[in-house]
């Protein structure tokens, strides 16, 4: 019976360090290069890391070139918005889910960041 115990022991243990490494692995500190690795349309590490950028950088505030140095030039932008892709997922079968982060500009100042995502509903 102990023997049967000790087991439930180690395998809730290695279970839970199995979902700690999990969770710990879906985000990541914010680097500069590693934020623009893409092909242009798709950019691997942006959805790891824009959690982070949003909580230890004041984006609020910055002027339109120090943004463009910190996160390089937007997919999309206007005078008033500076559009960033983080994640796009566009399957046969499933509903297209776009996930952007959007600065808000007001005379080349960031005046909003946040996080828009959408989902398609299904045909």
């Amino acid at each position: 019976m102990k023997l049967i115990i000790m087991l439930n022991k180690r395998t809730i243990a290695l279970l839970s360090l199995i979902i700690l490494l999990f969770t710990a692995c879906s985000h990541a500190k914010f680097d500069r290069d590693n934020w623009n690795d893409g092909d242009g349309l798709t950019f691997a590490y942006r959805n790891k890391m824009v959690e982070d950028l949003l909580q230890n950088y004041k984006l609020k505030g910055l002027r339109y070139q120090q943004v463009i140095h910190l996160l390089h030039r937007p997919q999309q932008s206007n005078p008033t918005q500076m559009i960033y892709e983080i994640d796009e997922v566009n399957k046969p079968g499933q509903p297209h889910y776009v996930k952007q982060l959007i600065l808000a500009m007001k005379d080349s100042v960031v005046i909003d960041a946040k996080i828009y995502e959408h989902t398609d509903k299904k045909k």
